[in-house]
């Protein structure tokens, strides 16, 4: 009988099951192993990320035109808008939208708009966003990628779940690890090790937490963090000052785990 790793491998790379259902098998997996940052991961990609929850950096979608409703001629375009949103929805919402051309998302706040005549009554009629599903195409396969990733990183470190079953070696493999999968590290007490790789905010989030950093700071962090990774290069080095800022002033409550911010800076610096 195939092992549990080669088993949930072979149905990634076949393509053929759901997502959902490859995350319900990873997250057995998870529980055997008692990953319990995993088995979190994939009950947010199932459930959705609840609102006060930022979801990983891949669940970003960009949308492309705006539309405006008309009281007389009904929905009709008004430019072409580049906003960023989070998708905080479950895998198989994102997966429906990724099967047609298009969708929609009613505005949070509406955008301002001239009506054609100069009086700005557009400005107060409804909105709304046009997604290419393409957007939520990506994300899909970002997941799959984080699943196939972390089972290729489970089987070179001998984990395999010979008759669906794991050793205490395995299990005790897995405990003294760092997995990164949804970009954030599976052992977080670990992270100041020179072997961790340290990707984006969600690796250090818990980390953070768990040094009691403001949620104001850890939110000013993120948003530096994700300013890097799209910003040109003439407004790298401000940012990266506000990030050395921001370790300075939270030095005290960070200690050690100072390096690890600042490699995890660094990083979103790379991924630019």
């Amino acid at each position: 009988m195939s092992s549990a790793i080669q088993i949930l491998q072979r149905a990634i790379s076949d393509g053929n099951q759901p997502l959902i259902q490859l995350l319900r098998q990873t997250k057995l997996i998870a529980a055997k192993l008692n990953l319990h940052d995993v088995e979190t991961w994939v009950d947010h990609e199932l459930k959705g990320y609840p609102p006060s929850f930022k979801p990983p950096l891949y669940r970003k979608f960009h949308t492309f035109q705006l539309e405006i409703h008309n009281p007389v001629r009904g929905w009709e375009f008004a430019g072409n808008v580049r906003m960023r949103f989070n998708a905080q929805q479950p895998i198989a919402e994102i997966e429906n939208l990724s099967k047609g051309r298009t969708s929609v998302m009613n505005m949070p706040k509406n955008l301002p708009v001239q009506d054609g005549l100069g009086g700005g009554f557009a400005s107060r009629w409804p909105q709304r966003a046009i997604i290419a599903a393409s957007e939520f195409k990506r994300i899909v396969e970002a997941v799959t990628d984080e699943l196939l990733q972390w089972t290729i990183e489970l089987e070179r470190r001998g984990i395999k779940g010979e008759n669906m079953e794991f050793s205490e070696n395995e299990k005790q493999t897995a405990s003294n690890q760092t997995f990164n999968i949804q970009k954030f590290t599976g052992v977080l007490g670990n992270v100041t090790n020179s072997q961790v790789t340290l990707y984006d905010y969600g690796s250090i989030n818990q980390l953070l937490i768990d040094h009691k950093i403001p949620k104001q700071d850890r939110h000013e962090l993120e948003d530096i963090m994700d300013e890097l990774k799209d910003a040109p290069p003439d407004k790298r080095s401000s940012l990266i000052a506000r990030g050395k800022e921001w370790i300075v002033k939270n030095k005290e409550l960070l200690g050690a785990t100072a390096e690890a911010v600042g490699k995890a800076i660094g990083a979103a610096v790379n991924k630019t």
